[in-house]
């Protein structure tokens, strides 16, 4: 049975911080106090911090179709070494996720193979192809299907993303939007900008990006529907979101692991382990995506979790796919480069890796008596160099190999099972 006790936990619920023993009965939290007294399994974390578990709006797991990529064992397994409880799968798998057969085998794979719990977008038109609209009423009957996203592609006509729009609203369900106007792409490869001058590549420019942002919530504004802009990128979006978020509507947005830390002078020999998409862009950029987490702008923090082979990611940066690896490694390294750095505050990072996803998808992160346990443990005071080696996803493309980090991973309780990182207990 799931029946034991965290001593000396150092809490983190309800926008505070509690010194607490913690005990777990049936996989439940039975109570949360000083000095709890048991007969149960007992694990002394010396003030490791405790949270919720983390929820990862936005992941590519690449099943069906693309599996020497990456599977739903693999990537679910990177998840919950990287502290998290939910996540949720984007629907650019082949077949696509656009129909309730192809989405209820999805289904059937994650209660085989999947180590955390799963979720999938359903695409927001056919085969992601922008020119039909999916039977978003059927798809969403099915419990898996939290949304509707074309991510990786931005939906290109205007009146296509408006019968979406119109539809979700009257569903109440939402828009995850990857916002890339094509006919600004010119095939580019990293941000139109200095380093993309320098050794003689086409960059993307933000309007890009922008565009497709400004576009959609205006429709937002007609229709009043939930709608969520996918890894963000520019000063421009986050200026759009913020106006959009003081007007009332209902408008989120995500940053990204990659572009809270990295901008376009961290590229290093253009090794294509920085190509991602959108790019990492301007000091500028990047300073506004961190003023827009801190001041609550920004309420999401994903990964967009995208494994590739290494034969795939290993051409030259023009040639390469777009995207990295992410969700092993997520809070450690936002811990490094942000927290440590006095950039932001622990306490942001942790809501909009919980509290912030759990609000936009309709779902639970609290800590409480009486709830099922879902927590993750994490050292902040352990360092570790990620490596290659260590990785559970099947990819390891990552500019962040060799770095090293602080909050190494201690555990994770998942539905109530503890499970204890093996690389802890040598």
């Amino acid at each position: 049975m799931n029946n034991y006790v965290l001593k000396n936990a150092h809490l983190y619920r309800n926008n505070t911080y509690e010194d607490v023993d913690i005990l777990i009965e049936d996989g439940m939290i039975k109570n949360i106090d000083t000095n709890i007294k048991s007969d149960y399994p007992t694990y002394d974390l010396k003030g490791k911090l405790v949270c919720h578990n983390f929820i990862d709006m936005h992941v590519h797991l690449r099943e069906p179709g693309y599996e020497y990529k990456e599977t739903i064992d693999t990537g679910s397994l990177s998840a919950l070494y990287g502290g998290y409880g939910t996540i949720c799968a984007m629907a650019n798998t082949n077949p696509c996720m656009d129909d309730v057969e192809t989405i209820q085998d999805f289904s059937k794979r994650v209660k085989k193979d999947g180590h955390v719990n799963i979720y999938t977008y359903s695409a927001i038109t056919k085969d992601l192809k922008g020119q039909q609209i999916v039977d978003m009423d059927k798809n969403l009957k099915e419990d898996i299907v939290i949304g509707f996203s074309d991510d990786g592609k931005g939906v290109q006509s205007d009146s296509m993303m408006e019968s979406a729009m119109k539809k979700v609203a009257e569903l109440d369900s939402i828009i995850c939007a990857h916002c890339e106007d094509e006919s600004e792409l010119h095939g580019g490869c990293i941000h139109e900008g200095r380093y993309a001058k320098e050794h003689n590549l086409i960059g993307i420019n933000s309007e890009s990006e922008f565009k497709q942002v400004d576009r959609d919530i205006q429709l937002v504004r007609r229709y009043h529907n939930r709608y969520h802009v996918c890894h963000i990128s520019t000063k421009e979006t986050v200026d759009l979101i913020r106006q959009a978020r003081k007007e009332g509507l209902r408008v989120s947005d995500e940053a990204t692991p990659h572009h809270l830390i990295l901008t376009e002078d961290n590229i290093k020999n253009c090794h294509p382990n920085y190509k991602m998409n959108p790019p990492v862009r301007t000091k500028e950029d990047h300073q506004a995506i961190i003023k827009g987490l801190n001041d609550g702008t920004i309420p999401v923090i994903s990964t967009d979790h995208a494994p590739h082979s290494k034969e795939e990611k290993m051409q030259p940066i023009s040639q390469a796919p777009f995207g990295i690896i992410g969700s092993q490694h997520a809070f450690p390294l936002l811990y490094t480069y942000l927290v440590k750095k006095n950039l932001v505050s622990l306490e942001t990072i942790i809501n909009a890796m919980t509290i912030g996803p759990a609000k936009v998808l309709g779902i639970d992160a609290h800590v409480e008596i009486n709830k099922v346990a879902n927590l993750c443990i994490f050292d902040l005071n352990q360092s570790f160099i990620i490596k290659e080696e260590d990785m559970k996803s099947k990819a390891c493309n990552t500019p962040f190999l060799g770095v090293t980090c602080y909050g190494k991973i201690y555990g994770n309780i998942l539905n109530g099972q503890l499970h204890l990182m093996e690389d802890n207990h040598e």
